[in-house]
């Protein structure tokens, strides 16, 4: 028989077989959730609360307002979406908005390109 088990750790489903060997049955799912687990039960006992990280919530705009300001990451923006093109995966519909736009600029930017060529 199979048994279901959570690890009260990380919440993590695991199974073990029924009856088992001698001994306890497993409470963690694994050797690492044993030892973190052991560490914060020995930490509260000396007075030390948890230590939860939070990540602090980014808006798309931050996102995007830190690509324009670094030059190598708008040429990594412009070399991927390039590509993208050249493959064909801007082809869904999904894409179709930024497609769009990368025929827009290739338009725009063809005067310019004649230009710097022609030098």
């Amino acid at each position: 028989m199979i048994v279901e088990r959570t690890c009260p750790r990380c919440g993590t489903t695991f199974y073990e077989a029924s009856p088992r060997t001698p001994g306890r049955p497993r409470r963690w799912c694994s050797r690492e959730c044993r030892r973190s687990a052991s560490e914060e039960r020995r930490a509260a006992a000396g007075g030390a609360g948890a230590v939860t990280c939070v990540a602090p919530e980014i808006s798309l705009d931050q996102h995007v307002v830190a690509v324009l300001e670094s030059p190598a990451a708008c040429r990594r923006v412009l070399r991927q979406v390039q590509e993208w093109e050249a493959n064909g995966a801007l082809n869904g519909a999904k894409w179709s908005g930024v497609a769009a736009e990368f025929v827009r600029l290739r338009r725009s930017a063809a005067p310019a390109l004649t230009w710097l060529r022609s030098r």
